[in-house]
């Protein structure tokens, strides 16, 4: 089964790989292949809206496209929505979550705000409309690596720690969805470099255990491309970078050809590292060159995704 046809999709990955474009083209992706797709962000910097040509992202779905809408939630808009639910009406849930005694107590609780944000995530693939499932796929944007393993650790604090009741049954729905490779998909997203390889290495044998949850995607993101291939012209100009005889704009060029040839020689250096102990497939993505940033740019990453 691909991982496009998977209930939750997380991503996750160091904060400045990419990890929410890769997010979003995932979520673009399930969309085109006729899946209604949720893609869930946290506390996020919005820059999905302006992908897709619309308002910003925030607390309220947004739809971004057919088949695909956006969330960009807070813990304390998670605890409201989780708190309407429970008691329906929104004089009764003023009376109890808007009071200072409650709000103080709920503050005090450890990991509550993130086991809201995860607990959106889950019921989101529960949710439904008219008795079908209102999503297909939800793909969940995670925080970066260590906020990340935090957040879904919970369902195993929970269950280690907290009496049977009802946070507990939902800590096993929620913990038995993040541990089924039927229905969920993890995705590790990182980039050609030594610091964010190691992390992505530490981040796919933490996920593995203790939680059993099991990578199914390694994505290198931003991919320095192959412009000067052996034998090309251009790298017998780089070989004469240093030439002093050389006009200043062509010696520019030069400079400019042996620095994108090393970046290469780089990439390939730690593609190399990431292929010797990954154990799922991995799909490199392009560094894209562009002034603006549109579905364009995303259409253009999807391709190495859907060939998997």
């Amino acid at each position: 089964m691909s991982i496009f046809d998977k209930r939750l999709i997380l991503v996750c990955g160091k904060g400045g790989v990419g990890r929410s474009t890769v997010a979003a083209t995932i979520a673009m992706t399930c969309a085109r292949r006729g899946r209604t797709t949720l893609l869930y962000q946290t506390n996020a910097n919005d820059r999905i809206g302006g992908v897709f040509g619309t308002e910003p992202v925030g607390p309220a779905i947004r739809e971004l496209a057919p088949r695909l809408a956006a969330v960009n939630t807070t813990a304390a808009a998670a605890l409201a929505e989780y708190g309407m639910m429970i008691l329906k009406l929104k004089t009764v849930y003023d009376m109890v979550f808007e009071n200072r005694v409650t709000k103080a107590f709920l503050r005090a609780i450890p990991g509550l705000d993130d086991y809201a944000l995860l607990g959106k995530a889950w019921y989101h693939t529960t949710e439904e409309r008219r008795g079908k499932l209102a999503w297909d796929t939800v793909v969940f944007d995670l925080p970066a690596s260590g906020h990340s393993l935090s957040m879904l650790r919970i369902p195993w604090v929970i269950l280690d720690t907290v009496p049977e009741g009802p946070l507990t049954r939902d800590a096993r729905d929620v913990k038995a969805l993040l541990m089924d490779p039927a229905r969920t998909a993890a995705v590790v997203v990182t980039l050609a470099e030594e610091m964010p390889v190691n992390e992505a290495r530490e981040l796919d044998g933490h996920l593995r255990a203790p939680l059993g949850i099991v990578p199914q995607l390694l994505v290198v993101n931003q991919v320095m491309p192959e412009v000067f291939p052996p034998g090309a012209p251009q790298r017998v100009l780089a070989a004469l970078r240093d030439d002093p005889t050389l006009p200043p704009l062509l010696a520019a060029v030069t400079r400019h050809a042996e620095l994108m040839r090393q970046r290469r020689a780089l990439s390939e250096r730690y593609l190399a590292e990431l292929r010797s102990w990954a154990q799922t497939p991995i799909a490199e993505l392009p560094m894209l060159f562009r002034s603006r940033f549109d579905v364009r740019a995303l259409e253009e990453l999807a391709g190495p995704l859907a060939a998997l």
